[in-house]
């Protein structure tokens, strides 16, 4: 078992640096190079976008990496939780923190269980990865590591409970704009009003039929904002509205796949609004990391699947039954880094971690400590079985 103290300390070390998107990655960033240089992983830094990684040496060719994402969501009213979301803190047989489930936790042990390795090098290279952005652009951040490390298999330490996750829906950031004619309020005959539009827009998508998958569930396509133009509306009719759309992807489908579904639905809406004038297009996410790297990136992060025969499920499965583990197969269901190794390259891709999936962006957010000292087993013990693929 791995140095159960190093897990916890390491994780409280990580939680202690706030790294939502007010904050930035770097404070946590250069607490996971130091630990992994402490614990004699080559090749430690950070990359021009901010992420940090090392690498384990194995004997021969050939990678597999393991990611984590240092970014969190922010923790709201800190005085609406039982402790400091930034210490860390032993509740019973819980640590307490933002991020310990969602993913700084999943980090800590993934670092300190894949250093054993040096012990009896893996038959190829393992690469530890703490990026940058998921919260913000799933996948951006993990295609920068691939580019760097072509890897034949990558382990996700997104929460699962220490079940394998071998699949997830994907997601889409999906923009709307109906457009209108501006005219005075008083007199709303002479102009035809966006917002109205968008009403009839959104009423005609929540009847859009969407697919189904047997095991992922239903795609999701759900309104989470609208803006009118301009705003305040002093007296006057809006002459143009934007929303946003929150589409979950299934295994398949693509940027033109859902755009073309959403066009046919405006093209059916506007057999009974003929006014109607609108648009539709992929969000695209524009930010600027801790390092000053300028990042621009269509929000869509496609679905993926694993069939539980495959070489890597089955060598997880191996893997964890070493461990005392009960490898259990899951499925994740939200979106994570796996959308860019599985869903974009088609790399053999599964999730494990510590934690509940249900603990991610909540007030109160906790890890079984227990699960974290598994944890760092189970990732020496799955970076040993995948070098083998």
């Amino acid at each position: 078992m791995a140095d159960q103290m190093d897990v916890v300390e390491l994780t409280r070390r990580l939680v202690a640096c706030p790294s939502h998107a007010e904050a930035g990655e770097e404070a946590a960033a250069r607490v996971a190079v130091e630990a992994m240089a402490a614990l004699g992983y080559e090749d430690v830094g950070i990359d021009e976008l901010g992420n940090a990684t090392g690498v384990i040496r194995g004997r021969g060719d050939g990678w597999v990496v393991f990611d984590g994402h240092l970014d969190t969501v922010g923790v709201g009213d800190p005085d609406a939780w039982l402790s400091d979301p930034f210490k860390a803190t032993k509740l019973g047989a819980r640590l307490h923190g933002r991020g310990t489930a969602d993913m700084k936790g999943a980090i800590a042990a993934m670092i300190a269980g894949i250093a054993r390795l040096h012990e009896d090098p893996p038959t190829c290279n393992i690469v530890v990865s703490a990026s940058i952005a998921e919260e913000l652009v799933e996948g951006y951040a993990l295609g920068h590591i691939l580019d760097r490390y072509p890897a034949k298999a990558v382990v996700i330490g997104e929460a699962t409970g220490l079940r394998i996750a071998r699949a997830q829906r994907g997601r889409a950031e999906i923009l709307i704009q109906t457009r209108g004619i501006p005219a005075h309020s008083s007199t709303p005959q002479l102009g035809v009003n966006a917002v109205k539009a968008m009403a009839a827009v959104i009423t005609g998508l929540s009847a859009l039929e969407l697919p189904e998958d047997e095991l992922l569930g239903p795609a999701v396509l759900e309104v989470t904002d609208v803006m009118s133009h301009p705003y305040p509306g002093l007296s006057v009719i809006p002459e143009r509205c934007d929303a946003t759309f929150d589409r979950r992807l299934l295994v398949g489908e693509t940027e033109e796949s859902v755009l073309a579904e959403i066009e046919a639905a405006l093209d059916r809406i506007k057999e009974s609004y003929p006014q109607l004038q609108a648009q539709e297009s992929i969000a695209v996410d524009r930010f600027t990391s801790w390092t000053g790297a300028d990042v621009v990136a269509p929000n869509f992060a496609p679905a993926w699947r694993m069939e539980d025969d495959a070489p890597i499920v089955q060598a997880a499965v191996r893997a964890l039954e070493g461990t005392g583990i009960e490898p259990e197969l899951s499925h994740y269901a939200f979106c994570t880094n796996g959308s860019e190794s599985a869903g974009r390259r088609g790399i053999p891709t599964i999730g494990f971690g510590p934690g509940d999936e249900a603990q991610a962006h909540t007030i109160d957010e906790s890890v079984e400590i227990e699960e974290l000292y598994r944890a760092a087993d189970g990732y020496a013990a799955l970076a040993r079985e995948l070098s083998r693929l």
